[in-house]
Parts: C-alpha cells; structure tokens; sequence
C-alpha cells in the first residue's frame, strides 16, 4: 500500500499515512498527535515536579537509621554523602542545620559554629521572599520554595550556636551570637504581629552570658525577659531559672521587677546564692528524646469561592473525624458562589516515644541532681502548626481550586472526537492534578525532644561528673562519665549530653 508523508510543524519530522486519507484526515491526524505530545509533556513535567519536590520523608528514612543504629559521626557522613541526593539546594538550610546539630552532640564545636554561620546566612538571605519562588508554588506545592526554617528552628540555631562559643570559652564570640539572637527575635515578632515566637530558653542563655561578660545590668534585663517569655510561652518557668532571676533581680536593686513580674519576693536562693559567692559553675545541659518530624494530614470539603471553606479529616491522636469552616476568598477564573470538591494535604507533627525522659547528674559522688526541662521542642512544633494553620489551610486550598479550574481549561483543549483518547486525557489530567499536591514536611532531622539543664555551684579545681541518661520510670538507658573536669577560678563550665534515644 502507497503511504503518504505528512509533515508536522518540525520540518524534518513526517508521519507515514496510508496514501487514500483524505488531506483533511492528515490535519486531523496532526491536531491529535500535537495534543498527544502536550498532554505527555504535561504528565512529564508534572512528575517531575511530584519527584523532585518532596524529599523529606526520604531524608528522614534514609538518615534516621543510621543515626539510630550506628550513631553520630556515621549520621555526619551519612548527611554529607547525601546532600546533593536527600537534600538539594532548596534545603541548604536545613543540609548546614542538621549538619550544625550532629557536630554540636560529637563535641565538635568549631565545626558545629561554622555550619550553623552558614544555615543562618542561608536564612537572612531568604528573609525577603522570592516572587518566582512563591509563584511556582502556587502551582506546584510549598515544596518547590527554599526552606525558610521554622520560628523555633531558628532560635535553636542561635542556642546552639552560643553554646558552641562557650564551649570554647569564648564569650566574646557568645555576645555576638546574642546580639544576632535578638534580632531574629524581633524580625519573627515583626513577621508573625500577634504569634509569640519569644523563647525563655534563649532568654535564659542570654542572662548567663551577660553574667560571664562581666555585664550584670543586661543580665538583670535578660533575666527578666525570660520570666516574660516563659509566662507567654508553653512552658512554665523552670524552679532553679526562678531563683537564679531572683537573686540576680535583688543583687541588681530591681525588687519593683520582682513585683511586677509576681514572683516571690521572699523566696530563699541557696543554690544562686552559692554560685555568687563561689564564683563558679557547672551547667549541664541535656538533650532528651528524638524530636519530631512531619507527615502529611488528608483533608477533603467544599471550596465555595467568595463563601467558606468547609473541611473534614480524621485526627491521628483521637481516630474521630473533625471538621473546620473558614471563609473562603475568590479565586481568579471562578464566579463567587462556584463549588469546588477539594483534597489536599497539610503538614502534621508526629512525635516519638521517648527511651531518655531526664537526667541524673553526679558531681563528686554527690547524685541527685536533676536538669529541668527548659524547651519542649514537640510542644514548640505544634505552636508553630498552630499559628500557621488557617494561612497555610486557606493558601493550600487555593491553589488547588485553581489547579482544579486550569486542569479541566486544558481537557477542553485536548478534546478530540476520540472517546478514548478523551478518557485517557482526563484521567491522566486528573491523576497529574492529585500527584502535585504535597504537604511541605521539612524538618530538622536530629534535634532532641526537649532541651533540659541544671547549673551546679563548685569550688575552683577538678570534679569527677556523671550524667545517668533515664527513662520515664527512672530506669537507667545510659550513663556517660566525663571523668575529671577542670573548672577555673570564675568559670562557668559547660557541660553537653546528648541522648536522642
């Protein structure tokens, strides 16, 4: 049989068609190949924006094991092996702040500062938003935007980051830190208006380095500040902080602070007291627990455009289905009251059970001494999920309804007179549409449950120093003896136990 070329708009591309089809036949042909090869493109970019976008339940499958099981320098070449791999260059933050936190626990401090220099240089230039950023997530997901860091992970950042300075004895360098702390925190107050991202812990941290600084005045301000950031916070303030704020509000002549702030004018310090007089410290600091990831909650409702938006989804702590309304805004390219049928999904916290609950600290065979918990990271997660529900939620479900208006634009362009064809588009249209939308899971991989810490007043000289990492029934999971330790006349020497278990 004679076939005939028939030539599409790539000059040195034809197409063999039996030589009896009509011309209009081969048009007819064109139109649908041309429309067959959108469509493919569609589906290829669209997977590949599926594949590429998500990588955080990846990360957290690949690394979580080898930490576990094999422990921290292994978890550090394990991260370095995969940053190209498990992380990319949207998450260099997290790569440097995950990297930061497993060199800090190794005891590798330098090392630790500089990748923690690097995360907080990576933040400070997200700072501004990127519009070509913002604009792809519209239609993609959040997972196509830099990560920007959650408000705790960046007050953790500066924590541990003053720590690392401290750990080698370098206050100067913690004063700088301070001073970039504080104004993180005033850039998230700007950012959030009414949300508290103030943190007592990083309040607290202040005070002791003021105090090691020589600068008593900004102490007493720190210290003060952390009794109002705690107030505000999800934590109470821990005993020992209140009595070394006390004591520090006294020697500083602001009892009408002590007032103000309704604490206990008339209770005994004994323990500050001691530190003052001796003039040394040990501060031991505990990291408890493996701290939370992210998975992904399903929602599915009604999107009315201009009206409410009504959802429903099944709560992993109760098993029972709950339900939410908001106000629904206008979408471009529907008519206010138009019904959209949506599902999507949102960011989750999930927490672990905890092996390592607290601590016993034994300082010259004297035992008993038990760190408080001054930051619950999971609580300060769910804060954070809190604060952003409605904006996420509200942002989500537009971008879906708006999905959900371009996909059925592009069927009626794809329409042939082909039945199957027309099937196989919608379906592949709609499956292309599902795959895309991705709840934003990234998260630091490595942090504790909770930050715990207790400070232990000494005389100048060597110590033997224990710490017995316990269960929630005091049951010993591991004790890590750091042998004699050397604490200088003034010094107040830091002590780090991590126990993610």
């Amino acid at each position: 049989m004679k076939r005939r070329r028939c030539r599409d708009n790539n000059p040195t591309t034809y197409h063999l068609l039996p030589n009896t089809l009509p011309a209009r036949t081969c048009e007819h042909f064109l139109y649908r190949f041309t429309n067959m090869k959108r469509l493919l493109l569609l589906l290829v970019t669209s997977l590949l924006f599926t594949a590429c976008a998500n990588k955080s339940m990846t990360r957290y499958e690949a690394l979580a094991p080898v930490f576990e099981q094999n422990g921290i320098e292994a978890a550090i070449a394990a991260t370095q092996k995969g940053k190209d791999d498990l992380y990319g260059d949207d998450n260099a933050f997290l790569y440097h702040f995950d990297l930061g936190v497993l060199y800090h626990y190794n005891g590798d401090y330098k090392e630790s500062a500089t990748n923690f220099a690097k995360a907080e240089k990576i933040y400070d230039d997200l700072y501004t938003r990127s519009i070509s950023n913002e604009a792809a997530a519209i239609v993609t997901n959040d997972n196509v935007r830099p990560y920007r860091a959650r408000p705790f992970e960046v007050l953790v950042l500066h924590e541990m980051q003053i720590m690392n300075y401290l750990a080698q004895r370098n206050v100067d360098g913690a004063l700088v830190e301070v001073n970039r702390a504080q104004k993180a925190m005033t850039e998230l107050y700007q950012k959030d208006n009414d949300k508290t991202n103030d943190n007592g812990f990083l309040r607290y941290l202040t005070a002791i380095v003021y105090e090691m600084a020589g600068e008593p005045d900004e102490a007493a301000i720190a210290y003060y500040k952390t009794v109002k950031a705690y107030n505000e916070n999800i934590l109470n303030l821990p005993k020992e902080a209140r009595e070394f704020i006390i004591e520090s509000l006294r020697r500083s002549d602001r009892e009408d602070d002590i007032r103000t702030l309704g604490l206990d004018n008339t209770l005994e310090t004994p323990k500050a007291t001691a530190a003052r007089d001796l003039g040394q410290e040990i501060i031991v600091v505990g990291y408890a627990g493996h701290g939370p990831i992210l998975t992904e909650l399903k929602m599915s409702g009604t999107y009315v455009s201009g009206g409410s938006l009504i959802l429903s989804y099944k709560d992993s702590k109760t098993g029972k289905t709950e339900s939410t309304t908001l106000g629904a805004p206008p979408v471009a390219g529907a008519g206010n009251g138009q019904t959209f049928h949506i599902s999507m999904a949102l960011p989750e916290a999930h927490s672990f059970k905890s092996k390592v609950h607290h601590f016993n600290v034994s300082v010259d065979n004297q035992s008993g001494i038990r760190p408080e918990k001054v930051m619950a990271l999971d609580k300060e997660l769910e804060m954070n999920l809190k604060d952003d529900f409605t904006s996420t939620m509200t942002r989500t479900a537009i971008r879906v309804v708006l999905r959900t208006i371009a996909s059925q634009t592009a069927k009626k362009a794809m329409k042939t007179d082909n039945v199957m064809l027309n099937l196989f588009t919608s379906i592949s249209t709609d499956i292309a549409q599902d795959q895309l939308e991705k709840a934003d899971l990234r998260i630091a991989l490595f942090l504790p449950n909770s930050f715990q810490m207790t400070r232990i007043p000494v005389e100048p000289g060597l110590h033997e120093v224990s710490v017995a990492a316990e269960g929630d029934a005091g049951n010993t999971v591991k004790v890590i003896d750091y042998g004699k330790v050397e604490v200088k006349k003034g010094e107040k020497k830091f002590i780090f136990v991590p126990a993610i278990k």
